[in-house]
């Protein structure tokens, strides 16, 4: 997930969406700084460039952020309790997580059929790990559970970029249905999410609604972005861009829940019969 977008979301329904359980925006900040520490490219870089200044500059980077995303709650509810998880920012820079979790065993046990998964979490292990904490604390409003299901979407997109050679794809869809494929990713999406919707069914006891609202949403997202790739699937191209255009495209008729569904009917077809060159 870009790192940009992610806190821009946060610091919108931070703003927005008020709880009355504070910690939970202690949480979500902290979540927010172990992304953004663990998924950066430059930490080598900023190590040769500012030698022992290394430490110091990346402190007070995190500092910054957390000021952004925190300050206010804090003067606004008197709540300094907040206060204590800025000790994180110092101990961040000193954290080495991500060669302890490289290439964990659980995904050799992911299905076939979740392919693209199993090469999405191998390349963005913190990200996917950081996301399913992050979306435990998104079950608290009707509005963060809506920016939950359009994460899933942001992330979907990104999964099913990956374009399998022709030999995995007849491989693949010699034992496996289209439909098949598209509830196994369902499903995975849906489990991370139930800490959420527990979360939400506790505060929020009369707007259950939202729930199948949000279990339709995201099996329509990965119905669709599926369809999406196999109809543009080219054996030469390893991986494709991910349009943001796209993005607003989709997000638009999947809240829509009825164009995404003509979507599905008008391109499920085109889908199988490109899968059927191949197989």
């Amino acid at each position: 997930m870009d790192i940009g977008l992610l806190v821009s979301i946060i610091l919108l329904f931070l703003v927005f969406f008020k709880t009355h359980n504070n910690s939970y925006y202690a949480l979500i900040s902290s979540t927010v700084l172990f992304i953004i520490h663990f998924t950066r490219k430059d930490i080598n870089f900023l190590k040769n460039i500012l030698g022992k200044q290394f430490y110091i500059s990346l402190a007070l980077e995190y500092c910054i952020i957390w000021t952004f995303i925190n300050l206010f709650f804090i003067f606004k509810e008197n709540n300094f309790v907040f206060l204590g998880n800025v000790f994180l920012c110092f101990i961040l820079p000193l954290l080495k997580f991500k060669k302890y979790v490289a290439n964990p065993k659980f995904i050799n046990k992911i299905p076939n059929a979740l392919l693209e998964w199993k090469a999405y979490i191998r390349k963005n292990i913190v990200i996917f790990f950081s996301f399913g904490l992050l979306s435990a604390f998104l079950g608290y409003h009707p509005a963060t559970l809506i920016i939950l299901g359009l994460c899933w979407l942001h992330i979907l997109l990104h999964v099913y970029s990956f374009q399998e050679n022709k030999e995995i794809l007849i491989l693949q869809f010699s034992k496996l249905r289209l439909e098949k494929k598209i509830m196994s990713s369902f499903l995975i999406c849906w489990m991370i999410s139930i800490p959420a919707l527990i979360t939400f069914a506790f505060l929020n006891p009369l707007q259950r609604e939202y729930i199948i609202y949000f279990s339709l949403y995201l099996l329509l997202s990965n119905y669709i972005i599926v369809i999406h790739k196999y109809i543009n699937y080219n054996e030469k191209i390893k991986t494709t861009h991910v349009n943001d255009a796209d993005f607003f495209k989709f997000a638009l008729i999947i809240g829509l829940i009825i164009p995404a569904i003509i979507y599905i009917i008008n391109n499920r077809k085109s889908a199988l019969k490109k899968i059927a060159q191949y197989v």
